[in-house]
């Protein structure tokens, strides 16, 4: 998930995310990537729900950070939400996409841009 504009992230759109991922992995294993761009804001309702989304497909979640207020987001996210599924954070997508892979197959390299 690419984020364009400044928008903090509510519930519903954390709910549309999530069920526009599953249905486009088809019912296979899959992951997420996160990136804010420059700027990420998401409420602490929506993180407490994606931390705690049950679905056994979902199977890892990265998190992509440009600034160090984007890591101190991630970080509170990681100690106090604790996420059901492997978490990480990275400063680049090539590193996430490295990660990820250890947990689903990636057929082509991520197109992205900033």
């Amino acid at each position: 998930m690419k984020l364009r504009d400044e928008h903090e992230l509510e519930l519903g759109d954390v709910k549309e995310q999530i069920a526009a991922s599953e249905q486009l992995s088809g019912g296979t294993d899959y992951a997420v990537i996160l990136d804010g761009g420059l700027t990420l804001d998401v409420s602490d309702e929506a993180m407490t729900f994606a931390a705690r989304y049950q679905n056994k497909k979902w199977i890892a979640f990265a998190i992509i950070v440009r600034s160090l207020s984007e890591r101190l987001f991630a970080n509170y996210y990681l100690r106090f939400k604790k996420p059901v599924r492997p978490t990480k954070v990275f400063t680049t997508p090539a590193s996430a996409e490295k990660w990820l892979k250890r947990f689903v197959k990636i057929d082509a390299p991520l197109k992205y841009e900033i």
